[in-house]
């Protein structure tokens, strides 16, 4: 699935570039992780958007989106 993390579609270049951007804004992530705090996992550098300035995304073994709805609504149902 598209919205867990670790997809790999990338080349050679594209790593070299994308590991080169993750220094560049290390400052940068750093300071979103430290300002956000418990909020997030993670904050990283990705290539996998391209015209939007963040995604958030589930841990490549996490709960997805829709299965966190559906088990907040089975804990949440009159069992009565």
């Amino acid at each position: 699935s598209t919205t867990k993390e670790g997809l790999d579609i990338e080349d050679e270049d594209e790593k070299k570039k994308l590991e080169e951007l993750k220094a560049e804004f290390e400052p940068l992530t750093k300071l979103m992780k430290e300002v956000l705090g418990d909020k997030v996992e993670k904050v990283i550098v990705s290539n996998r958007m391209a015209d939007s300035p963040c995604v958030l995304t589930t841990s490549e073994y996490g709960w997805s989106a829709n299965m966190e709805r559906i088990m907040k609504a089975q804990a949440l149902r009159d069992s009565s």
